[in-house]
Parts: structure tokens; C-alpha cells; sequence
């Protein structure tokens, strides 16, 4: 070994094709630790992103406010999707009576029950009753159960609520279709009773507990 060598080996060098390399305690080059500039970047970034999303939750969740508040000015049906939307329509309906039907797509029971609930809102939109008619799918996109559902305590569709200034005073729950035996003309009886029961609480209510409602 020639004289050089040995002298940068004493000295805890390598030459390496002419360079100078500072060895360690484990033999490898030293070198000055990186600063994570890109994690701080992707924090700011990901930050950005959830404010962004914030606002378009809130303009569509006003855009979707000024639309119910035009639904209910024209008589139409609504539908609400939580318990925010429900809250902002019964301060619009100011003194009217809300009746909310809930119900789950799935549901058989539920889509004979619609139809009986747009006839009840085409008949007080016949008398011209201060009432808002409200439709409320009790499953979530994600195949939960709503807030308003909970909040309520609806175990079972379809269901109707009446709400008078935003307090809850009668509720009916029909009978599942599905379960319903018997001779057809049993059937029909009983479906028949559903309907009236649905017609007569709904006068009932309308009558003593939102007199402000009637025409």
C-alpha cells in the first residue's frame, strides 16, 4: 500500500476515483438530514381541500333551504334528507302544519302509503289548508339509519308525524301490507282503514291543534 493510502486511512478517509469521502461510525458518508418540506406542503394542501368542501357543503346547503322555502310557497311536496333541512322548513312554514311522511324505498307498505299521502295533499291544497306535506327517506346513502329517524324515535314505516310550530303532537304508524293474511276482502278492509285513520287524524290535528291552519 503506497504512502498516500496509508495516510488517508489513519486518517478515516477513502479516495474514491479522486474524491475524499469523511467515513463514520458505520463506514457510510455522513450526510445532513432532509427537512420533510413535502409533508408540511401536503398538510397545507389537504387543509385547502377541506375548507373548500366546507363552503360547497354550505351553498348547497343553502341553495337546498331556498328551494324547500319555494316548494313550500307553491304547495308542493318536499323532501328532506336531516334533521338541518327539516329545522330550516318549519321555520318557514311559520304557523302551517308540517306532517312529514317517512318511509324506506324498499319498503312495500311505503309506496302504497305514498300515494294515500299525495291524495291527502292534493285535497288540502283543494281547501286551501295551511299545511306542508314533507317526505323523509329514514335510510341513508351509506344504509344508516337518519338523524331525523333517530331523533324521533321512528322504528317502524311508514310512519307520519305532525308537527305544530316544530314540536311533534300526534303520530300514526300503518300496517305492513306484507303481514296482512287472509281473504283478499280482508285485506282490502284493512288497507281501507288504514286510509281512514290516516284521513281522520290528519282533520283531527289540523283542526284542534293548528286551528291557525284552517281556511
Amino acid at each position: 500500500m503506497s504512502v498516500p493510502a496509508l495516510l488517508a486511512q489513519r486518517q478515516g478517509s477513502f479516495l474514491v476515483k479522486g474524491r475524499s469521502l469523511v467515513a463514520g461510525r458505520s463506514g457510510c458518508p455522513l450526510r445532513a438530514p432532509r427537512q420533510p418540506r413535502v409533508k408540511v406542503l401536503a398538510v397545507q394542501i389537504d387543509r385547502r381541500s377541506a375548507l373548500d368542501a366546507q363552503w360547497r357543503r354550505q351553498q348547497e346547503a343553502e341553495e337546498r333551504r331556498a328551494q324547500l322555502a319555494n316548494q313550500l310557497l307553491k304547495g308542493d311536496m318536499m323532501e328532506v334528507r336531516d334533521a338541518d333541512e327539516f329545522d330550516a322548513l318549519c321555520e318557514h312554514a311559520n304557523n302551517s302544519l308540517v306532517v312529514m311522511f317517512m318511509y324506506r324505498p324498499s319498503c312495500g307498505s311505503c309506496k302504497d302509503a305514498a300515494l294515500r299521502f299525495e291524495q291527502l295533499r292534493e285535497e288540502a291544497n283543494r281547501t286551501q289548508a295551511r299545511v306542508a306535506f314533507v317526505r323523509h327517506n329514514v335510510e341513508t346513502d351509506y344504509g344508516d339509519t337518519s338523524d331525523l329517524s333517530r331523533i324521533h324515535s321512528v322504528r317502524a314505516v311508514p310512519a307520519f308525524l305532525f308537527f305544530d310550530g316544530g314540536a311533534m303532537v300526534r303520530r300514526l304508524s300503518l300496517r305492513d301490507i306484507r303481514r296482512l293474511t287472509g281473504p283478499k276482502p280482508f285485506v282490502e278492509a284493512a288497507l281501507a282503514e288504514d286510509v281512514r285513520k290516516l284521513k281522520s287524524t290528519f282533520r283531527e290535528v289540523l283542526l284542534s291543534r293548528a286551528p291557525s291552519a284552517r281556511s
